[in-house]
């Protein structure tokens, strides 16, 4: 499986895990009766997929970067799976990475964030609720550059308070690094995670266990297992194994 995104695209009010199967290209959910079909194929050409509600429908939609064009695209939820795509970036999205989707503006819309590969920086593109992103010059550099020396990065709201921050493994050291967010950028961050976190992918953050807090899971490359690790005040509790050697 490939591009694990954690998401509440059945509208039942609790988060799934939304995936990518490599071997066919379809598109999975696994929700609480197990895994669903919502896309029939072709999703081994998209990446950096996201989930939020972009329409204001209070729905979960995908958004993904296609990668034979650069375009970005947005998939409405129907509740139950998702709808006809809509174009939200016309191109170049080849250029980003890692993009994530939280509400980091303080307006209860959904935005997308991701580094620019060129030059490390992190930027914010805001979400106006209605299914569209700010681009060019609307959009907002949220970090200075060095991101580039990130991976897996992940929109999660870790401090409970109402606000996306960013969770991303730095590459060097193989730590866990949360950047909380203020409503308007990022602030210092904090080590959560002291090592090994190299040997993970496809990291993803949402609300699995009810604490308040979301939670991260990620997949452990060796063995091919999926991992919770449940959110808390201060970081992350002991992880817990959800998911067998086939991820």
């Amino acid at each position: 499986m490939a591009e694990v995104v954690v998401a509440d695209v059945d509208g039942d009010r609790a988060d799934d895990v939304v995936a990518v199967e490599r071997s066919t290209g379809k598109l999975w959910m696994y929700g609480g009766a197990g895994r669903v079909e919502i896309g029939t194929g072709g999703w081994n050409g998209m990446h950096d997929l996201a989930g939020g509600d972009f329409n204001g429908d209070s729905k979960v939609d995908l958004v993904g970067v296609e990668q034979a064009t650069g375009k970005l695209w947005l998939y409405p939820s129907v509740g139950k799976g998702l709808t006809t795509r809509v174009e939200m970036g016309t191109s170049g999205w080849n250029g980003m990475r890692d993009l994530v989707s939280g509400e980091f503006t303080g307006d209860g819309k959904a935005d997308v964030a991701g580094v620019e590969t060129s030059t490390g920086k992190l930027w914010l593109y805001p979400g106006n609720g209605a299914g569209s992103i700010a681009s060019g010059s609307g959009r907002v550099e949220i970090g200075s550059g060095g991101w580039n020396g990130m991976h897996d990065l992940v929109a999660m709201d870790l401090g409970a308070d109402g606000k996306s921050d960013i969770v991303a493994a730095e590459t060097s050291t193989g730590k866990l690094w949360w950047y909380q967010g203020t409503g308007n950028g990022l602030s210092a961050r904090a080590e959560i995670g002291s090592g090994g976190w190299n040997s993970m992918r496809d990291l993803a953050g949402g609300a699995f266990v009810g604490s308040g807090a979301d939670d991260l899971v990620g997949v452990e490359a060796s063995s091919g297992r999926l991992f919770l690790y449940p959110g808390k005040a201060t970081g992350l509790d002991a992880r817990k194994q959800i998911g067998t050697a086939d991820w």
